[in-house]
């Protein structure tokens, strides 16, 4: 018993989450705090897709980065996002030598086994929340920085510090502004 695409469309509806079905895959987007795609929106773009008739799950955020197939710090951004995939167990990146192109990724095989909405939306949020919380790390190491995971790791962190405390006094999370004031530790 294989999954189809209209058990994780069934799954996305039951969540409220938005979708769009192209062909042989959903696509949807998710608002990111940290990670910026080369626009500057703060979003990703999620595919889902099943292969081998429903017998193997992919899950892939194309299209993160762009890097230079003979980019000068290839070995640091490489580093970095080899230092994420052993960290958080769930994604890989891929790259594609061809034209620079980074994608995370969630894939695994089915089987005859079905995918439960569980797995499902822990894969979504687990790669959401991963390419939210490295990005910085990443960003840095392709501008030549140091790329430090650590940091990338207590800057989320904090953030999920300052939203647990507006919920504690009852405040909607929301983007700072110009003039609010912050609160420290």
């Amino acid at each position: 018993m294989a999954t189809d695409l209209a058990t994780l469309e069934a799954y996305l509806v039951e969540e409220g989450l938005k979708y769009s079905v192209h062909g042989d895959y959903i696509r949807t987007s998710f608002a990111t705090d940290v990670y910026r795609d080369q626009d500057g929106d703060g979003s990703v773009f999620i595919i889902a897709r099943l292969d081998e008739d429903g017998e193997y799950f992919k899950l892939l955020a194309p299209n993160l980065y762009t890097y230079a197939p003979d980019g000068m710090d290839r070995a640091d951004v490489f580093r970095v996002l080899l230092g994420v995939c052993w960290r958080s167990k769930l994604i890989k990146y891929e790259y594609d030598e061809r034209d620079g192109e980074i994608r995370a990724i969630i894939e695994f095989p089915l089987e005859d086994g079905v995918l439960t909405k569980r797995q499902f939306l822990r894969c979504l949020n687990g790669l959401v929340q991963i390419v939210d919380e490295y990005h910085s790390a990443i960003a840095s190491a392709m501008a030549g920085g140091p790329g430090s995971l650590d940091e990338a790791e207590e800057t989320s962190e904090n953030l999920r510090r300052a939203e647990r405390l507006f919920r504690l006094v009852g405040l909607e999370k929301r983007k700072a502004s110009p003039g609010d004031v912050l609160l420290e530790e």
